[in-house]
């Protein structure tokens, strides 16, 4: 319970706040005849000092006092010897309050109070908020006595008289009436305080006279009364707001000029305010509660302080809303709950600074010895710190792992499983790509599986990787492009190709740029296959140009477009339409054609330009020139692209230019090795390319290199045999009779694989009847001499009969039994051989080869005639036969005798040397046709001409293994 000296202090410093003192003792009263100062409504007030009726003290301020300037700090003191107060922390309002007129959320303004000058020793009785008295919690039993008021929430509770102004001693006359504070709308107009009566100038300062409540004071009704200082202790403990009677105190009516604080105003306000206080819990303070109050403010951040002493001190509060904050202030509420509170009832943002927490170094100290203070303050923090770092490793070791080891490791498994694709280990390839598809999926990877499987020729399997990349990228534009590319240029699947452009591109966009433009590659394609298998292919280059003219249409004339047009009429053989294209791209430098399409173009041109003319001739032929200078362009663009070289080739082969067909084909060859992907032109040319490449090391007599090309060049056909991509056919089986050619006629004893590459060649259409005539010579030589007579049969029916012809089947035919046949063949070639000695008059066969040739192919005919006629004797019994036989014997052995002389010497050739026959095979053939002898078989030359050509291009390559006829004579 406060004590009697803070009661005293509080009622000593607001008697000050209207210089009671200074009238007390200037007019000889006691305290209590006071009387308060004459006070005037706030509007009047006003009113009168705009018209300038109102003058002001000498030494007041310009500005009325403000009520927010009373701090509360000094308030929390108050009451430090108050008695204790009770369990009930509410205001005892009486059961009858009636209810307040106005708003329950108006507030009144601060009051304004004029400044005067006031003496030191009055400036230090100024009111205290350590001598403000605690409220007695205690209500006197009973029923409240006749002309008691219950108080209401005051704003002069939170009053800081510490921002109080010092009040003069003595009134002046200058001094202005007080304005009292506006009332809020809702509680109704106040009443003019009645003026004060004027006293008889005495020369003293006028005593006011006892007037009612003041209005400054807030809420409080007009039952509050200040008693005596000569209370007892009993009735300071019993002490409460309603006890006080401020009509007993001496002070004047609100209604008094004079009153600074205005509180006439108040009256009407508590008036209506008591209705309301019927339901609001009574405010009952005890000096414990005091201090929690005080204590809790000073825990408060400063601004949510004053927001407090505003409320209790300056703002008209509804009581419950009192009631509600003083409670909270007693109970300890943490900061935030009160402002919360405080804001509501103020009606604006309270904003508390985050970590506040202030607390007295005991209390500090005691609540650090408990466990709640270290869980805390000690084992909270670093349980917290500990979770935050858990946290944020867990989550870099979560990203770490999700987006760094996990991407890193599954491109090692990728790496691992693309290098087993090189290696051959296709399966464990795909099994290393599900293990890295798994961790990670990377779009790119099923590209580079892709085209490796596709490069080893493992199509299923690229496939297979397509297929899954357009399952988990749909309408993947680079797949669908690239899947379609595979299956048009490797596959030949031409039908997939154009459902996987239509469904996966152009479904979606209609008019796609390199949609259109693999849609029509792929048809020109498709027309190419059609047209080698010699089937139509009009409605595929339809389809090509339909999509070409559609791109011209929505993308205008762009040079790929023009490119691809000039493609289609190519084609089509349309000479007018691909010069008309020409002369387009040769207009401009700016004009792009690529390499492959310029190689095509001269190709084109170059085939018309040396073509044999059937029929009549092109009109548009005359106007092709520069074949040459396009072919150089188009290998300078592009050296990758082998066309180009090929064609190029060919054209120096027209003009003889060995030397230049030799250097571009090898950069051909050596391109197509490189280059991906075959079309079927594209196998045709390479093909070709390689047996040319071939040729020309034949006849340098490089006879090995030749060989190696010419294998190459049947693996290539082969492979495109077996993958169906070519057809048989008698220009690709050249590639057998060349290399039966190189084993005949460049190697000794391999008759046998020469035979089988002949039949090879003889088996995909190309078998003429020079290669016929090598057949049977080499069967001839076998001793296979039915073979031998069936090929060189079949090559004298398409070959005009020479005599190399008809020595070999007159040969094979007395070989097999054949003696009439033989006899016709060696009559016919004795014949010939006759013309052409009767075309020279004297024959020189040591001066001239071509002599020796004729006289050593008559001197062999002679012989042979004469054993296949004594055949016939021993046959037939005609000795006729036998006599026609000693002559034929007689004229070889002449001839003989003419090669085998020298005409200067007249001697014989080895003569002396054993290694040389002496004797004619005439001679004993005659010999013995005269003398019969026992076991003699005749002598007849078997060896026949290698090759039946006249002059043989081979003669001149290998003339060591061209041996002749006679060779027991040379």
């Amino acid at each position: 319970m406060p004590s009697l000296k803070a009661l005293e202090e509080f009622r000593t410093s607001f008697r000050t706040l209207g210089n009671e003192v200074a009238i007390k003792d200037q007019q000889n009263l006691l305290m209590e005849d006071l009387e308060l100062p004459d006070a005037q409504p706030a509007h009047k007030v006003a009113k009168q000092a705009a018209s300038g009726d109102i003058t002001t003290a000498p030494n007041a301020t310009e500005s009325s006092y403000n009520m927010d300037d009373f701090g509360f700090d000094e308030l929390v003191n108050i009451g430090d010897d108050l008695p204790v107060p009770s369990s009930d922390d509410s205001f005892g309002l009486p059961a009858d309050a009636s209810e307040p007129d106005m708003p329950p959320d108006t507030a009144f303004p601060a009051v304004d109070v004029p400044s005067a000058p006031a003496s030191d020793e009055e400036s230090q009785d100024a009111l205290s908020l350590d001598d403000l008295p605690g409220f007695n919690t205690e209500r006197p039993a009973g029923p409240p006595e006749a002309g008691d008021t219950p108080p209401a929430a005051s704003p002069l509770v939170d009053l800081s008289l510490d921002d109080l102004p010092n009040f003069p001693s003595e009134p002046t006359d200058e001094e202005a009436a007080v304005i009292s504070p506006e009332v809020p709308p809702g509680v109704g107009p106040i009443a003019a305080a009645p003026q004060e009566e004027k006293q008889p100038d005495t020369g003293e300062a006028p005593v006011p006279k006892p007037q009612d409540t003041p209005a400054s004071i807030g809420t409080l009704q007009d039952g509050l009364n200040i008693e005596p200082l000569s209370l007892n202790l009993d009735d300071v403990t019993s002490l409460d707001l309603n006890s006080i009677d401020l009509d007993d105190s001496g002070y004047k009516s609100a209604a008094d000029e004079s009153d600074p604080f205005g509180m006439s105003d108040l009256d009407a306000l508590l008036a209506d305010s008591g209705k309301a206080s019927n339901q609001v819990e009574e405010i009952l303070l005890s000096e414990e509660d005091f201090t929690e109050i005080q204590k809790t403010l000073d825990s408060y951040p400063l601004n949510l302080r004053i927001a407090c002493e505003e409320l209790i001190v300056e703002q008209a509060v509804l009581p419950d809303m009192m009631s509600q904050l003083i409670k909270s202030l007693i109970k300890g509420a943490p900061a935030r709950e009160t402002a919360i509170l405080a804001g509501k009832i103020l009606e604006r943002h309270i904003t508390i600074p985050q970590g506040f927490e202030k607390r007295t170094g005991e209390a500090l100290e005691a609540s650090q010895k408990t466990f709640a203070y270290f869980f805390i303050h000690k084992i909270l923090p670093m349980a917290r710190l500990f979770l935050m770092i858990a946290l944020v490793a867990g989550s870099l070791f979560y990203l770490g792992y999700r987006f760094i080891y996990t991407p890193l490791h599954a491109e090692s498994i990728y790496k691992t499983g693309y290098e087993h694709i090189g290696a051959g280990e296709y399966a464990r390839a795909n099994e290393r790509f599900q293990e890295a598809f798994a961790l990670h999926r990377v779009k790119q990877w099923f590209y580079r599986y892709a085209d490796a499987f596709r490069d080893v020729r493992q199509y299923r399997d690229a496939e297979k990787k397509y297929d899954d990349l357009l399952r988990y990228y749909p309408r993947d534009k680079k797949g669908a492009l690239d899947y379609a590319n595979m299956e048009t240029n490797y596959l030949h699947n031409y039908k997939k190709a154009d459902d996987l452009l239509r469904r996966n591109i152009l479904d979606y966009r209609i008019d796609d740029r390199e949609g259109l433009l693999a849609v029509g590659d792929n048809a020109i394609a498709w027309g190419d296959d059609l047209l080698e298998k010699g089937n139509n292919a009009l409605p595929q280059y339809e389809a090509a140009r339909e999509a070409y003219a559609r791109l011209l249409e929505r993308y205008g004339w762009t040079d790929p477009i023009m490119e691809r047009m000039m493609q289609y009429f190519i084609r089509t053989d349309n000479l007018k339409e691909v010069l008309g294209i020409q002369a387009y791209f040769a207009e401009s430098p700016k004009r792009k054609i690529s390499a492959s399409s310029l190689a095509d173009l001269g190709g084109y041109l170059l085939d018309k330009k040396f073509e044999e003319v059937r029929g009549v001739p092109n009109e548009y032929i005359s106007a092709i020139d520069g074949v040459r200078d396009i072919l150089l362009k188009a290998a300078k663009a592009d050296p990758s692209i082998p066309e180009s070289h090929y064609h190029l080739a060919r054209y120096y082969n027209y003009f003889g230019n060995t030397d230049d067909e030799r250097t571009t084909l090898e950069r051909a060859i050596a391109a197509f090795d490189t280059i991906p992907g075959e079309s079927i032109s594209r196998l045709k040319t390479r093909i070709d390319a390689e047996r040319r490449y071939a040729h020309i090391l034949i006849n340098k007599r490089e006879f090995f290199a030749a060989e190696e090309q010419l294998l190459k060049g049947v693996a290539v056909y082969e492979d495109a045999l077996g993958r169906g991509r070519l057809s048989r056919s008698p220009a690709f089986g050249q590639l057998y009779a060349d290399l039966g050619d190189l084993e005949y006629f460049t190697k000794d004893g391999n008759l046998k694989l020469a035979l089988e590459h002949y039949l090879r060649s003889e088996q995909h259409g190309w078998a003429p009847p020079e290669m016929q005539y090598r057949m049977g010579a080499a069967h001839y030589q076998q001793q296979q001499w039915k073979d031998a007579q069936e090929r060189l049969v079949a090559a004298s029916g398409d070959l005009p009969l020479n005599r190399r012809i008809l020595n070999a089947l007159g040969n094979v035919s007395y070989m097999r039994g054949d003696y009439f046949i033989a006899q016709g063949y060696f009559r016919r070639l004795l014949d010939m051989l006759e013309k052409d000695r009767s075309r020279f008059s004297l024959l020189l066969p040591d001066e001239r080869g071509d002599h020796q040739d004729l006289v050593e192919r008559l001197m062999v005919s002679w012989n042979n005639m004469g054993v296949t006629l004594e055949a016939l004797t021993d046959r037939s019994g005609d000795n006729q036969y036998r006599a026609y036989a000693l002559g034929f014997y007689a004229e070889s052995a002449r001839a003989w005798d003419t090669l085998t002389r020298d005409r200067a010497s007249m001697v014989r050739f080895g003569a002396g040397d054993l290694a040389l026959p002496g004797i004619s095979r005439a001679f004993l053939n005659s010999r013995n046709a005269l003398h019969p002898e026992s076991g003699y078989e005749p002598q007849l030359y078997l060896q026949i001409d290698k090759d039946v050509l006249e002059p043989s291009p081979w003669e001149e390559l290998t003339p060591q293994n061209f041996r002749r006829l006679s060779d027991d004579v040379f």
